[in-house]
C-alpha cells in the first residue's frame, strides 16, 4: 500500500449501511469475490466513519445502503450522513476520492433508493468523482436484477481502475438493465449431471445418495409431524409434480452458475455429563433494528375481533398492558416491535428434514473455521455461541425467507439425487433466471419449501446460519392515546392466511398474527362465536420495544388541520389520533383545534367497518369532523365512490384549499404497492383541477409538502 498526501492508494474501501442486514451481506459477499480476484478490500460499517475509516483518506470507496423509513437512512449511516451534510465544506473536500454506490430500495415507496441517490449527490458536491455508474436495486421487482449484473461489471472496472487512477472512468450516467446485459461470463459452468468443483466439472455418479440411506424412516417422520399438527400439506406424490421440481433445460445444456461461496462456521456438541450455563437473552441480546427502547415482556390485556365470522379477513385488536412500564414516553402513531418466533410444527419439520432430531436439543459451541477461505465470515451477532439448534430455528433465523441465489447455489453442493442437483442448478444459473423469479422469488417459496420439495437437500446447520437472515420484530402501529390511557397500549392488524398452492407446501398463518389468533381458537370452551369478542388473556406475555419514530405524529398545534387516508387497518393509527386530539382539545384554553378529515375504506358496510363504533362517536362528539367512508364490495348506486380516492376526488375543491391555503398535514395509512400511489396521484389531480396548476407544478407542490413533513406515510408492501 502507498501513501499519496496523506491518502491510502492501492486498495479499496467497501463500506455496507443496512438496516436489516441485507446490505452488510451482500457487502460481504463482494468482499469474498473481490479476494478471488486479488483485489484488497477493507470492509466497514457506516457507522465506523472517523473511527475505523475517514473519507479524506480514502481514494476508492464503494457504499452499499438501504434505505429505511421515509426515505432515511439506517440507523447505522446516521454518523456517515451527517457527515457528508455537514456545512461548511468546500466543493473539492473530496476530490481524490473516486467511488460508486449500490443503493438497495423499493418502488412501492416514495423516495425510492433516497438514502444511496442522496449520498451519490453530496459527494459529487464535494468533489469526489465516479468511477463506475451507480445501481439502485428495486427490492419490488427483485434486487438480484440490478445486484447480479452490477456486482457482475464492477469487478473488472475496479481492477482497472486500482491499477491505473488515470484510466478513464466509466460513463456517469446511472446503469440501465440494458448496460447491465453486458456481464462478464461467470467462472462456474456445469454440464448435464455434472458437477463443478474447486473450478474443475466432475462426474457426479460417485455422489453418495443420501436420500437412499434411509429414505423410509425420514418420509414417517415428516407424515407424523403433518399428522401431529393437522398441516394442510401436498403428499410427496402431488410434490414431485410441482413445476418448481421439472427441468426445464436439456441435459445436455450448458448453466453459468455464481461461485459458490465458502464456508465458513464449525460446530461442535456437547456430551450429555457437560455442565453448561447460559444466559437467557433475545436473540443473544443484539440490538435490533430502530429500537428506541428496552425490550419490555409486558402483558396481554385482551384480543377483540373487528370484523365479522363471514369478513374475506380477520382484524384483530390487541391491548397490552403497560403498568410495569408507566414512564414509557409514546404517541399515536408511533410504532413498535414485537418479538416473535417461528412456530413449532415448522421447525419440528424442518429438523426432521435436515435429520437433526437426535441433536436438536443438544448443546452446541459454535465458533469460525480458521481454515475458511472466506476472510469475512463470522458469528453473527444475533447467534448464541452456545445453544440448542432448536432455539436457534425457533428465536433467531427467518426460516420462511427467500433463499437469495448464493444460498441456493450452496445447496447445490449438498443435494444428492442427481435430478434434483440438476434443477436446483437450473434455478440458479444465469440462465434460469427468469424461473428464479417465478418459482422462488416471486412465489415467495421459503427454506422449508424448498427441503421439502428437494428431499435429497441436506445442507448442515452451518450453512443455514451462514445464510438464512436474522428472524426480524414485527412492526404495528400504536391507535390508541397515552392520554387517554398510559398504561396500554393498542394496535390492530388483519390476520395474514397463507393458502396451500404451488409456492408453498402446507398452509400457514402469519408469524405474528397467526400466534395471536390461536390464542382466540384455543378458547374453543368459551362463548366465541359472537360476531365481537373480547377475551381477557392476561397470562399471555409478549416481548416488544418502541421503535424510533419516523415522523408520523401529530403536529404539536392542535388548530393545524389533518387530513387522514387509511383504508382497511390503515385506519388504525388514526383511531389513536383523534383520541389524542380530543383529549388535547379538552385541556386546551381558547385553541380551536384545526379541521380533521377521515378517508376510510373497507370491502362490506356490516363485516369489516373496522373501528366503526368509536369513529361514529367521534363524530357525534366533533372530536372528528369529516367521516368519509366507502364499501368497494358492497351493492350500491352507480357512481357511489369505492375507493378512498373516490372521496378524495369527491371532495377535492375543499381539501385543496386546506392543502393550499390552510397548511394541512396529510396522512396516508396502508398498502403501498397500489393504495399509496393511487392516493398520492388523487391529491395531485384535485390540485389540478381545483387550484389550477400544471401536473409539473403539482407534483412540485406534493413533492414539497413530503420535503416539509406536511405529507406523512406509513406504508407497507
Amino acid at each position: 500500500m502507498t501513501t499519496m498526501g496523506g491518502v491510502r492508494s492501492g486498495r479499496f474501501l467497501l463500506v455496507y449501511a443496512s438496516e436489516k442486514g441485507t446490505a452488510k451481506a451482500i457487502a460481504e459477499d463482494l468482499a469474498e469475490q473481490c479476494n478471488t480476484k486479488g483485489l484488497t478490500c477493507e470492509l466497514r460499517c457506516a457507522s465506523e466513519v472517523d473511527k475505523g475509516f475517514t473519507l479524506e483518506n480514502e481514494t476508492t470507496m464503494v457504499l452499499i445502503g438501504s434505505t429505511t423509513g421515509d426515505g432515511d437512512p439506517p440507523e447505522t449511516a446516521r454518523k456517515f450522513w451527517r457527515k457528508v451534510h455537514k456545512k461548511d465544506q468546500s466543493t473539492d473536500h473530496l476530490k481524490h476520492l473516486s467511488y460508486t454506490v449500490l443503493g438497495l430500495g423499493d418502488t412501492n415507496y416514495t423516495d425510492f433508493c433516497n438514502f444511496g441517490k442522496t449520498i451519490d449527490k453530496k459527494l459529487q458536491m464535494l468533489g469526489a468523482e465516479r468511477f463506475y455508474p451507480c445501481g439502485w436495486a428495486d427490492d419490488g421487482t427483485g434486487l438480484e436484477i440490478v445486484i447480479e449484473p452490477w456486482i457482475e461489471a464492477l469487478i473488472p472496472s475496479l481492477q482497472k481502475h486500482l491499477t491505473s487512477c488515470s484510466a478513464s472512468y466509466i460513463d456517469k450516467d446511472d446503469i440501465s438493465l440494458e448496460c447491465q446485459k453486458n456481464s462478464i461470463d461467470r467462472e462456474a459452468v456445469c454440464n448435464g449431471s455434472n458437477i463443478e468443483k474447486n473450478g474443475v466439472v466432475e462426474s457426479n455418479k460417485s455422489v453418495e445418495n443420501i436420500f437412499e440411506s434411509n429414505p423410509v424412516n425420514e418420509r414417517e417422520a415428516i407424515s407424523d409431524v403433518v399428522l401431529k399438527y393437522k398441516l394442510d400439506a401436498y403428499s410427496e406424490d402431488e410434490l414431485n409434480q410441482l413445476p418448481i421440481k421439472c427441468c426445464s433445460f436439456s441435459s445436455d445444456a450448458k448453466l453459468t452458475l455464481p461461485v459458490c461461496p465458502a464456508p465458513y462456521l464449525l460446530i461442535t456438541y456437547k456430551d450429555a455429563s457437560d455442565t453448561v450455563t447460559l444466559e437467557e437473552k433475545n436473540q443473544n441480546g443484539a440490538p435490533f433494528p430502530s429500537a428506541a427502547s428496552e425490550v419490555m415482556h409486558v402483558h396481554v390485556a385482551s384480543i377483540k375481533e373487528l370484523t365479522t365470522q363471514n369478513a374475506v379477513k380477520t382484524a384483530l385488536a390487541v391491548d397490552l398492558e403497560l403498568s410495569d412500564y408507566d414512564q414509557l414516553n409514546f404517541e399515536p402513531g408511533d410504532s413498535f416491535g414485537v418479538i416473535v418466533r417461528n412456530n413449532r410444527p415448522e421447525v419440528d419439520l424442518m429438523l426432521v428434514l435436515l435429520r437433526l432430531q437426535d441433536v436438536a436439543d443438544k448443546y452446541y459451541e459454535l465458533t469460525v473455521d480458521p481454515n475458511s477461505k472466506r476472510k469475512t465470515g463470522a458469528v453473527p451477532n444475533y447467534i448464541p455461541l452456545m445453544g440448542t439448534i432448536r432455539n436457534i430455528l425457533e428465536s433467531c433465523l427467518d426460516i420462511r425467507s427467500v433463499p437469495k441465489k448464493t444460498f441456493l447455489r450452496a445447496l447445490v453442493e449438498h443435494t444428492s439425487d442427481v435430478s434434483e442437483k440438476r434443477r436446483l442448478q437450473e434455478l440458479v444459473s444465469k440462465e434460469g433466471t427468469t424461473e428464479y423469479s417465478k418459482y422462488i422469488r416471486n412465489g415467495t417459496l421459503g427454506l422449508i419449501d424448498l427441503l421439502n420439495i428437494f428431499r435429497t437437500c441436506k445442507p448442515p446447520i452451518t450453512t443455514i446460519i451462514e445464510h438464512l437472515p436474522r428472524l426480524l420484530p414485527r412492526a404495528y402501529s400504536i391507535c390508541s392515546s397515552p392520554l387517554v390511557s398510559k398504561t396500554k397500549v393498542t394496535f390492530a392488524f388483519n390476520v395474514v392466511d397463507i393458502p396451500k398452492s404451488d409456492a408453498f407446501t402446507f398452509s400457514r398463518q402469519g408469524i405474528c398474527t397467526g400466534w395471536f389468533s390461536k390464542h382466540i381458537s384455543e378458547d374453543s370452551d368459551l362463548n366465541l362465536k359472537m360476531e365481537k369478542l373480547s377475551i381477557e388473556k392476561k397470562y399471555i406475555q409478549v416481548g416488544m420495544y418502541l421503535r424510533t419514530n419516523q415522523k408520523f405524529r401529530l403536529p404539536h398545534n392542535i388548530s393545524v388541520p389533518i387530513i387522514m387516508v387509511g383504508p382497511g387497518t390503515g385506519v388504525a393509527p388514526f383511531v389513536g389520533f383523534i383520541e389524542q386530539r380530543e383529549a388535547l382539545n379538552e385541556s386546551s384554553e381558547n385553541i380551536i383545534p384545526g379541521e380533521s378529515w377521515l378517508f376510510y375504506g373497507c370491502r362490506h358496510k356490516e363485516r369489516d367497518f373496522l373501528f366503526r363504533e368509536k369513529l361514529e362517536k367521534f363524530v357525534e362528539r366533533k372530536a372528528l369532523n369529516n367521516l368519509c367512508v366507502c364499501y368497494s364490495r358492497d351493492e350500491q348506486a352507480e357512481g357511489s365512490p369505492r375507493y378512498v380516492q373516490d372521496n378524495i376526488n369527491k371532495h377535492g375543491d375543499e381539501l385543496s384549499v386546506l392543502i393550499m391555503d390552510k397548511e394541512a398535514v396529510v396522512y396516508v395509512c396502508g398498502d403501498a404497492k397500489n393504495m399509496a400511489k393511487s392516493v398520492f396521484d388523487s391529491f395531485v389531480n384535485i390540485l389540478i383541477k381545483h387550484k389550477e396548476l400544471s401536473e409539473l407544478d403539482a407534483r412540485k407542490y406534493m413533492a414539497q409538502l413530503q420535503i416539509d413533513n406536511r405529507y406523512l406515510q406509513d406504508v407497507w408492501a
